[in-house]
């Protein structure tokens, strides 16, 4: 599954025109099924779809633990993704039809119900890491980006710590980056309570629903948060930074977990 395709444009710059070829993001309709019913349909980057479709369960509250999943089954021609769970909540009718279109690219689709993250307690992650350490990550975090450097289309996600990083995700949409990271995570039995997440895009909401609930300490983005990302971290005990560049970073939750040097 191709994540870029080549067009024919006409570019002008500084009075000049020539006729080139450019790399632009793919786009597709996934859609994701589980126990036979077909739960949503999002517009993605085909690539990872597997790792979505788990990230988007785990992200939701659908899928709990390993064993719960029993079977996942890619579909490259059709686009969509069978997932196989051995437990379903008794309301997962009302859950699929209770959906909120996020701020994500793409509308987004989200079922979580924000009330229900309070009856998560506050993450006591001992994660720490250091400005300098965040800039190293952040540096290598631009580098990798090979989809965004071809196509300048897509956002990305990474899972690091102070080595550096792990797993790294690209999409059309900065939450479906998250979800593809959360799950091949998963996949790969990589834990990510100890973990760092790193986001090119705007922190909102929905992103922040997906870091509680996978409970990850720590998400650092090159962008800005919302009110409402803000609010959800404070309340759960994520550490968030935003516009991490450079030399700069603004923390807007929990700073325990980032240690200054001391001069």
């Amino acid at each position: 599954m191709k994540s870029s395709h080549e067009i024919l444009i006409i570019r002008t710059k500084d009075g000049e025109v020539e006729e080139i070829t450019d790399k632009v993001a793919a786009e597709i309709g996934f859609s994701l099924i589980v126990n036979d019913r077909q739960v949503v349909t999002l517009l993605c980057t085909p690539a990872e779809l597997d790792a979505m479709a788990i990230g988007f369960l785990l992200s939701e509250g659908l899928l709990k633990n390993r064993e719960s999943l029993l079977g996942v089954k890619l579909d490259e021609k059709t686009y969509t993704v069978s997932v196989t769970l051995a437990d379903l909540p008794e309301d997962i009718d009302a859950t699929f039809h209770k959906k909120t279109i996020t701020s994500g690219c793409g509308r987004g689709i989200t079922f979580s119900d924000a009330a229900n993250l309070k009856n998560l307690e506050p993450n006591k992650s001992t994660t720490r890491v250091t400005p300098a350490e965040i800039r190293v990550l952040m540096q290598e975090f631009r580098s990798i980006s090979e989809l965004f450097m071809a196509t300048g289309g897509v956002h990305s996600a990474a899972l690091a710590d102070i080595r550096g990083i792990h797993l790294f995700s690209e999409d059309i949409g900065r939450h479906n980056a998250v979800d593809k990271l959360i799950g091949k995570a998963f996949l790969a039995s990589i834990p990510v309570k100890d973990k760092i997440l790193l986001s090119s895009g705007r922190i909102s909401g929905e992103i922040m629903t997906k870091v509680i609930r996978n409970r990850i300490p720590i998400i650092i983005s090159r962008t800005a948060p919302t009110c409402m990302s803000i609010t959800y971290a404070e309340d759960h005990g994520v550490t968030l930074v935003g516009f991490a560049r450079g030399g700069r970073m603004n923390i807007y939750t929990h700073p325990q977990r980032i240690v200054f040097e001391k001069n």
